[in-house]
Order: structure tokens, then sequence, then C-alpha cells
């Protein structure tokens, strides 16, 4: 367990509990911080140089086919990746390491069968007739597509799998540095050479260095899980974890599919060009919630088992320092996107530094730090049980949210989609965080912080920070 040096224990009756200390979590929140920071300038750098050696169509081609690719991948795991962080924590700190192992392989079966399926989908409707006539283009970027869908959605997977059991730094690095640093080194390379780089060429190049990274990854896990003494899972095990993943399914593809509908709504309603320049406003606004994520690595694997043995307390004091840390972050991030916004949308192309995307960039930014302040609100619903609750609200909210972001993109152009999609990103979180306040009495926002005050604790700090 990568983490161990950070993990303080605390006695609860005649058990004795190991807990991630608030500073144990920062570290290693840091750590993946650190890792997040360089996949964030990684991911701005790749798509710099994807844009510098493509015209401004196959950009906007490749965006797009980038973000239908994503939007697939988001659903192709069938939410394993949380599936894994919710359950294998829970059962080895009842030191159940054979319903763990078993648990782990029914998990790799059911997201290997969804990467493949969708990705056979996703070519099935490349070869389709008269769809996507107009596109010359749309059998091979259909079918490279699928490729990229499969490569991102198995990345995920593995990600989480090797973060629930601990190992952090394996589990991020392969998708998060290796990957984006692969495909940059190739495109100037291609570059260099004279090579023509298409958007069909850069989308196969993209999903082939992923494939690449993460193949010593499978590996490793396949193996492990197989050498392991792996128990059949009990009926109320089978049925928990057919339940739980239906609802962590959709829980955890909506969120991210929003920002790539978005862009598609932009491709289709106002064209490839325009397009291009919302998907780089919304990539460089990833930023804003850097912090959030990095420390979310983190922080799964602890909500589960604390929370799961009943330490709410535990969960509600890392949920809301979380919260403030990201805030902080996020309302730095934007500052600095209200001075050097234009400028940082140049780099990517001239054509883009226009007060019009300025505004969309700080729009975008405004919903994402909304999200930021209130903390890991979907990974406490996910992992405490409440996926349901959550699955709904993301249901409603963005079936509501998407049709007025239709709407408006239409009659204003990409600010429109800029205030559809960060007032339906605002909504979903503030209400999630009422969810999981009402629903369990975790507040995992900023405000979570005067809660835990008002409560009559003599002090925030736990056991194990000082």
């Amino acid at each position: 367990m990568e983490d161990h040096d950070n993990r303080v224990r605390h006695q609860r009756g005649p058990e004795t509990v190991v807990r991630m200390s608030i500073a144990g979590l920062a570290r290693s929140g840091a750590v993946a911080g650190v890792i997040k920071l360089a996949s964030a300038g990684l991911s701005f750098l790749m798509f710099v140089v994807v844009a510098l050696v493509m015209d401004e169509r196959q950009f906007g081609l490749y965006s797009a086919t980038y973000a239908g690719a994503s939007l697939v991948s988001f659903f192709a795991s069938v939410g394993q990746q949380s599936t894994v962080l919710r359950f294998w924590p829970q059962y080895a700190e009842g030191n159940d390491l054979r319903s763990a192992h078993g648990l782990m392989g029914c998990a790799i079966a059911v997201a290997f069968a969804g990467v493949a399926a969708t990705s056979l989908l996703v070519v099935a409707l490349g070869l389709s007739p008269y769809v996507g006539a107009g596109t010359p283009e749309w059998t091979p970027l259909c079918l490279s597509a699928a490729i990229l869908s499969f490569a991102l959605g198995w990345s995920e997977f593995a990600s989480g799998a090797f973060r629930a059991k601990g190992a952090l730094v394996s589990g991020l690095l392969p998708r998060d540095v290796v990957w984006r640093a692969g495909v940059i080194a190739l495109v100037l390379g291609m570059h260099f050479f004279g090579v023509v780089v298409s958007a069909v060429a850069a989308t196969l190049l993209t999903a082939g260095v992923l494939l690449a990274a993460v193949l010593p990854q499978t590996v490793m896990l396949l193996a492990d899980t197989y050498r392991a003494e792996r128990g059949p899972l009990s009926k109320a095990q089978k049925d928990e974890f057919k339940s739980v993943t239906l609802g962590l399914w959709g829980a955890t593809s909506l969120p991210p599919a929003l920002g790539q509908v978005s862009t598609l709504l932009v491709a289709g309603i106002l064209g490839p060009e325009i397009a291009g320049a919302v998907f780089v406003a919304d990539r460089t606004t990833r930023l804003v919630v850097l912090a959030l994520t990095g420390i979310n690595q983190a922080l799964a694997p602890e909500i589960s088992g604390a929370f799961y043995s009943g330490d709410k307390a535990h969960v509600q004091r890392t949920t809301s320092f979380t919260a403030l840390g990201a805030c902080v972050v996020a309302l730095v991030i934007l500052t600095v996107f209200w001075f050097f916004g234009t400028f940082i949308l140049c780099i990517f192309e001239p054509a883009y530094g226009t007060p019009t995307m300025h505004a969309v960039l700080m729009i975008f930014g405004i919903g994402a730090t909304v999200a930021a302040a209130c903390g890991p609100m979907e990974l406490l619903l996910q992992l405490t049980g409440l996926q349901h609750s959550l699955l709904k609200l993301l249901v409603v909210v963005n079936v509501f949210g998407l049709a007025v972001t239709a709407l408006v993109t239409w009659l204003f152009g990409p600010v429109g989609a800029a205030l559809g999609t960060a007032a339906t990103v605002a909504t979903w979180n503030i209400i999630g965080v009422i969810i999981a306040t009402r629903s369990i009495g975790i507040n995992p926002s900023v405000l979570g912080l005067l809660a835990d005050r008002r409560s009559g604790r003599q002090s925030f700090v736990p056991r194990g920070v000082l």
C-alpha cells in the first residue's frame, strides 16, 4: 500500500482501525495533485501540439471525435472503476480478502465486456449508411473513435482498481502522464519528418499510445487477480454488487459526459471550427478543479473504509477540508483566467483569442469553482450507498440542462453553450450537497466546516495530524 505511512491508528472498542490523518490525506492528495498538475499541463500541451499541426477544420474534427470517444468511454466501463473503489476497501478492512479478490474478478469481466461492446457499437455507427454523409471522413473517424473509446474506458477502470488497493502513483501515472507525453513526442516527430497529421491519424495515435501506456498496468492487474485466492461472492454480495453497479454506472458517467455533449452540441449547431474553440475552453477550465480531482484520487478508499466502519466524523472532516483546499485553488486559477485567459486561448489558435471566447472560458470556470466549493460531493454519494439518489439527480438535472443548453447555444452561440453547461454543473453540485447533508448528516462542501464547528466539537484537528 503506497500510502501506508500516511495512516494513523484509532482505537474503537476492541478493534484497531487504520485511518488516514488529515495531514496524511494532504500528503497523498499533494502527490496525486502533482500528478494531476503534470497531467493537466501535458493535456494542455498535447492539444496545443495537435492544434498546431492541423488546420482549423481538422482540429475541429479531432476535437469532436475525441469528445465523442470520451463520451462513449464514460459509459463503457459500466461504472466498475467506482465499484472497486466502493467495495475493495470495505472488504479489505474487514480482512475478507477472498471476497475482495472475487469482487475484483467480477469487475474486470464486466468492465472488459462493457468497453468491448460499446466500441463495437461505435464501429456499427461508422458503417451505417446515410449517417454522417455530410462528413467525408465519417467512417474512418468512427473507427478510430471506437479504438480510442476502448482505450479510455479500460484505462479508467485499471486506474480505479490500482487506487482501490492503495497504489496511488502506479494507478495514475500511465494514463495521466506517460500517455500524454508519448502522444506529444510522436505528433512532434511526425510533423518534423513532414508526415501529414489528419484528424483520423491523430485519433489513432492518441488511442494507440494510451493502449501501450496501460499495457503493463493491465498485465499486473490480471496476474495479481489470477494468482490471488478468490472466494465466490455470497448471494447478498452479488445482489449488492449488481445494485450498486447500476447506480454507479449512471452516477459516474453523466457528469463527465455533459462536458463532451456540450462540445458535440456546439459542433452540430455552430460547426466544427467553433466547436474546437469551445473544446479548448472546456479543457482549459479543468485546471479549476485540479486540486479537487487530485485529492479525490486518495480520498475514495478512505471514505468507503471510514463510513462503513461507522467513523462518520472522519468522513466529515476529510471531505470539508478537501472542499476548502479545492475552493482556494479554484479561485486562484479563476483569477489567472481573468487576467491571462485570452493569451492562454491564443496559444492554441490565434482565432480563439476573442472577447467572446474569453467570456466562455470564465463562465466555464465559474461553474467549475462552484463544483470545487461543493467538495467531493459525487464521490461521497457514490461510496455511501446514495448512488441511486445521485443518479436520479443527475438524470433530472442533465435532461433539463441539456435541453436548455441546446436552446441557448442556438440563440447565443458559444456563450450560450457555456452558460447552459456551467449552470447545470452548479445545480447538480449544490443539490447533491443538500442530499448528502439530509440523508447521512455529512456536508462535503466548505460549509461543512461551519456545521462541524456548530456541532460542538472542540477541535477540527483529529488525532494523528500533529
